[in-house]
């Protein structure tokens, strides 16, 4: 294997995986994609996410070989080469990305050469009828246990994103833990979460929060426009 730095596998990433972005995606055709092709995600509500995860699965894991994912904890980074990295998408009508458990981050920093993310950007429809949410949900099978409960509690369904357009690509890298500290101080990052708990009363582990995008220009490897 060709040594590499961070930048230069990132090059060879993106070269691989642009020409798999379609220029739009519904909802719809998201979820039967991944439902045909076996992914075990296309029954979740954030469709855009895991319809990334699953595009990078398909077209750019098999490439990286046998390695195994960088996992810590109960998380489990999303693509593995010389380096590691996790992929993220991002509505444009959202000011705040959340990236991932903070523990699973600071140990991945502390263990390997450093971890970077990949951020799908682009800019979302929504279900205002509710039509898209009653399309998934006969496809799932009928009303799940957990929105019978929300139902129960009273509590306000959550809009469906029901098209995707991507519009950019930014990958941003992270070498050390302090790093990320630094950017918690300076509210450029913030925790996500702490206090917070499950359905079944346990807490919540803290996440980590992009609260200050412009903020991390001097972590941004590269930055792709797709229009």
């Amino acid at each position: 294997m060709v040594s590499m730095n961070p930048k230069s596998e990132l090059e060879q990433i993106l070269s691989e995986l642009l020409p798999n972005i379609p220029d739009s995606i519904t909802g719809k055709e998201a979820i039967l994609q991944m439902k045909k092709e076996g992914s075990p995600n296309w029954k979740q509500m954030e469709w855009i996410g895991f319809w990334f995860e699953h595009l990078v699965s398909k077209h750019l894991l098999p490439a990286a070989g046998d390695q195994e994912l960088s996992k810590h904890g109960k998380t489990t980074f999303d693509l593995r080469r010389q380096y590691i990295w996790d992929l993220k998408s991002h509505p444009n009508q959202s000011k705040s990305l959340i990236l991932n458990d903070k523990s699973a981050i600071e140990e991945c920093l502390e263990r390997e050469s450093g971890l970077g993310f990949i951020i799908l950007s682009g800019d979302v429809e929504y279900d205002e009828a509710g039509e898209f949410k009653k399309w998934h949900d006969a496809l799932k099978g009928g009303t799940s246990a957990y929105e019978k409960s929300r139902i129960l509690r009273n509590a306000p369904s959550r809009r469906r994103k029901v098209n995707f357009t991507p519009t950019s690509v930014d990958a941003y890298w992270f070498s050390k833990v302090s790093q990320i500290e630094k950017c918690l101080i300076e509210g450029i990052l913030a925790e996500f979460q702490t206090g917070m708990r499950n359905s079944n009363g346990k807490s919540r582990k803290p996440k980590i929060m992009i609260k200050d995008i412009d903020g991390l220009k001097s972590f941004n490897l590269k930055s792709v426009s797709l229009k």
